[in-house]
């Protein structure tokens, strides 16, 4: 029997596929860790503290590429002026509880921004936009034991699950599978083997140049990141980012708080993302990067589906609902 002819794809569309997307689904390993840059929370006694992850970047030489800590300063005009300074990290943490059919759960929240994500033709960053952000969330069931990971960048866009061995097959999606997973053209673990106590080890986010992109998961003993190359890096409650302090003595926040930006971050602007998305996506600020509530009554909708019909069981402020949305079943 002959082949099936293959098609062909024209190649303005080649051409606009790789200039979109700009990278492919090559399978990601851990970097050798000698001389690796890793933002490292400080180790305290605290839940937040043991379970916080460590951000690993590529090209560090970039400043667009470094966990930053939002400012507030008056711009020459005097007008406020939001960004993110790459000289100082700070990753915003907070503990929030829910419960399901399966008990009561912990989630540990870490959030980070960043600079920007640079603009250009080649490659050609679909996100492009200033003080854009992560969001980690650590899962814990009633051990204490870190039994998911979910990673979303803070305009609800990529969003990614990687549980642990600790979560019984059952909790799973159906058909999840048991090695690697293909999320947004990114090669992540389908599942992470923590062998032994969890508090032996650090979960490591290693992050794409430039998109800030989810590129790999592990978890690294703790005595081995004695071997990265460590960034001083701070905590700080979550909430600080609505209390960003000026130099009057005053205080700002980091997300508009009223008119029709209500709840999205200060100078985040996603003009090729409301150019090529807003249209089919039903939302005019689609991409851009926002508050993520602790319920339904706080902030706005964090939802992580394109699809319109799927924003309220897809908003992330309601947990037990947004994960049940995604097929889970803790």
């Amino acid at each position: 029997m002959p082949d099936k002819p293959h098609r062909r794809i024209p190649a303005g569309l080649l051409i606009f596929l790789l200039l979109v997307f700009g990278s492919c689904a090559t399978r990601s390993v851990p970097p050798t860790p000698h001389g690796v840059v890793a933002f490292i929370p400080p180790e305290e006694d605290t839940l937040l503290s043991r379970y916080a992850p460590a951000f690993v970047v590529e090209e560090p030489e970039k400043r667009y590429n470094l966990v930053g800590t939002p400012t507030a300063e008056a711009g020459e005009d005097g007008k406020e002026e939001i960004r993110v300074d790459p000289w100082r990290a700070t990753v915003y943490t907070e503990t929030r509880r829910f419960d399901t059919d399966g008990g009561t759960w912990t989630n540990l929240v870490y959030r980070v921004h960043f600079q920007e994500t640079p603009g250009g033709l080649l490659p050609y960053y679909l996100g492009k936009g200033k003080n854009v952000g992560l969001i980690v969330v650590v899962t814990l069931d009633r051990n204490g034991q870190p039994v998911l990971y979910t990673t979303v960048h803070t305009c609800g866009c990529y969003l990614a699950f990687v549980p642990t061995t600790f979560l019984a097959d059952a909790a799973r999606p159906h058909g999840w599978p048991k090695d690697r997973q293909t999320v947004h053209s990114e090669n992540l673990p389908a599942v992470i083997d923590i062998k032994g106590s969890p508090d032996a080890y650090r979960l490591m986010v290693l992050l794409r140049d430039a998109t800030h992109r989810v590129r790999n998961m592990w978890v690294e003993p703790k005595h081995a990141l004695v071997n990265y190359r460590r960034i001083p890096t701070e905590v700080a409650p979550l909430a600080a980012l609505e209390t960003l302090p000026v130099k009057t003595g005053e205080t700002t926040s980091f997300y508009e708080t009223s008119g029709p930006r209500n709840g999205y971050v200060k100078g985040s602007h996603k003009s090729r993302e409301r150019l090529l998305m807003s249209w089919w996506a039903f939302d005019w600020r689609v991409g851009e990067d926002k508050k993520l509530g602790t319920s339904r009554l706080d902030g706005i909708l964090f939802y992580t589906s394109l699809k319109p019909w799927a924003r309220e069981k897809s908003d992330m402020r309601d947990f037990p609902t947004f994960l049940r949305y995604w097929g889970w079943n803790l």
